[in-house]
């Protein structure tokens, strides 16, 4: 697999490090305008083809084959290189996979409307996290599914909530909310029907917009005396 990174920063290193300890059969080219920056990933890792120059100029990408690549990924410091750079991949060399790090979650719609196959905030990544870290006990994220307001959560049923020994037809879940799975006390699981019967104990992973979430934890989780 041939990779091209532009940008020879610490997130850079971090990530050429991972690849290579896979041990997998990928051919990586890094670009970077510094010339010390770039020196040192190639004293790092012999594997690497380091070039000096510029990651958003045509005939340097011309000269990395980028035409045969498989992936171009911007980790430069600056938005607006990253943008470029995977807009050139796409549309000039045709690179099956453009990805960027956006630096400022503010430009995150411009990466969008550009067509970057993946773009990604490390702020607004921790920034989800915190979000999805849910305080109540019994429910929690278990995937967020990106660029959308719905999740994945996994809920346990409380002994006190109005759903126990109903079925999924006769229980009206908050909003667009759906059961994916049915998970029971006695750690057997059913893909869920109409028919399915909920008991206190359950685990139950939903499909739920995060604006529901206050909803689902009052009226299935939270245990009420």
């Amino acid at each position: 697999m041939r990779i091209i990174i532009a940008g020879g920063g610490q997130l850079a290193h971090y990530l050429i490090e991972t690849l290579v300890n896979h041990n997998e059969d990928y051919e990586i080219t890094l670009i970077e305008l510094v010339e010390d920056v770039g020196a040192r990933i190639a004293s790092r890792f012999e594997e690497v083809k380091v070039l000096q120059a510029d990651g958003t100029d045509i005939r340097v990408l011309q000269d990395a084959d980028c035409m045969q690549a498989d992936y171009y990924i911007a980790v430069t410091g600056k938005d607006e290189d990253n943008l470029v750079g995977c807009h050139i991949a796409k549309t000039v060399f045709s690179v099956r996979n453009t990805v960027a790090h956006v630096n400022n979650p503010v430009n995150l719609e411009l990466f969008q409307l550009l067509n970057v196959d993946l773009f990604y905030s490390r702020a607004v990544l921790l920034a989800d996290m915190i979000k999805q870290d849910i305080a109540q006990e019994g429910m929690r994220v278990i995937f967020n599914i990106p660029n959308q307001k719905t999740n994945i959560l996994e809920v346990e049923l409380s002994p006190s909530s109005a759903a126990v020994g109903k079925t999924l037809a006769q229980y009206v879940f908050p909003g667009q909310t759906r059961v994916a799975l049915l998970i029971h006390a006695d750690d057997t699981s059913e893909v869920p029907t109409g028919s399915s019967i909920m008991q206190a104990g359950d685990k139950l992973l939903l499909i739920a917009s995060d604006d529901d979430y206050d909803e689902i934890y009052d009226n299935i989780v939270a245990r009420r005396h």
